[in-house]
């Protein structure tokens, strides 16, 4: 079955388009920055990869030691960065300043317009994040801005933490968007598994961002960088987890959102 073809499962099992890492856009615009772009970024565009419902935007992003992105505006979006490695610095025009290291989120609803830069300070160490901006239910919203460090690994390993969670969710997670969309993290051992429902209607985009994960028994395998486009169809399904048996275990972060009817074909 070619990696492009929606796979139907049973009911209990998720519908699902891979996104290998390979057919990522790969933009190498400075000496300092290397980024993979899951969807049409800056001066990338791809009609097939425009947006995933309300997600517009992922990008994996590699940052040499003293440098990164220096202030720039935001609007009418909410944008959120997960650390991998290093650290960032985010330093905004509302008075905001904060360094964050591995694990950390760093939030922002730009709304009526933010100015902010991203600095790797760090002399030694790249830094290693992923971006993701997700469209607001609403414009000219008031600009917020917030950030979570991560737990203690006894509450972070083997398991999902629900990161972020949407305007419309019943659960409450450290951090809120202003949109329907909810955010998880999951860091499994080798060999470990863990589920995530995925309702009727729903849809989902995973990233494996580190080591390999597997999904509907095994038809779905992911290795670092990889993504997948993930469906609750019309009964509801269930994500089942289960890391690869390399060192790196699983390390992987789900958006998970309202149906829709542009799920790109890949």
């Amino acid at each position: 079955m070619s990696s492009a073809a929606v796979a139907t499962q049973s009911a209990s099992a998720p519908q699902f388009k891979k996104v290998p890492q390979e057919t990522l856009h790969v933009s190498k615009p400075t000496s300092w920055l290397e980024s993979r772009f899951h969807f049409s970024f800056a001066d990338h565009w791809d009609p097939k990869r425009m947006s995933f419902g309300k997600l517009r935007v992922v990008n994996d992003d590699l940052v040499k030691p003293m440098e990164g992105f220096d202030t720039h505006p935001h609007r009418d979006m909410e944008i959120f960065s997960y650390i991998v490695d290093g650290y960032l610095t985010h330093q905004d025009s509302k008075g905001n300043k904060e360094t964050l290291g591995r694990g950390a989120v760093q939030y922002m609803s730009a709304g009526t317009g933010v100015y902010h830069s991203e600095m790797n300070n760090h002399r030694s160490e790249t830094c290693r994040f992923l971006q993701v901006w997700v469209q607001p239910n609403a414009r000219g919203l008031a600009v917020q801005y917030g950030s979570t460090s991560p737990p203690p690994a006894e509450q972070r390993h083997n398991r999902i933490r629900h990161i972020i969670s949407g305007s419309d969710s019943a659960e409450t997670a450290p951090i809120k968007l202003n949109q329907d969309c909810n955010v998880y993290i999951g860091e499994l051992d080798a060999g470990a598994s863990a589920s995530l429902p995925l309702a009727a209607g729903r849809q989902a985009y995973m990233v494996c961002i580190e080591g390999k994960v597997s999904l509907a028994g095994g038809k779905l395998e992911l290795s670092a960088r990889d993504a997948a486009q993930l469906f609750g169809g019309t009964k509801g399904s269930t994500l089942d987890f289960t890391a690869g048996e390399g060192k790196e275990g699983a390390h992987f972060m789900v958006i998970e959102l309202a149906g829709s009817e542009n799920a790109q074909e890949l």
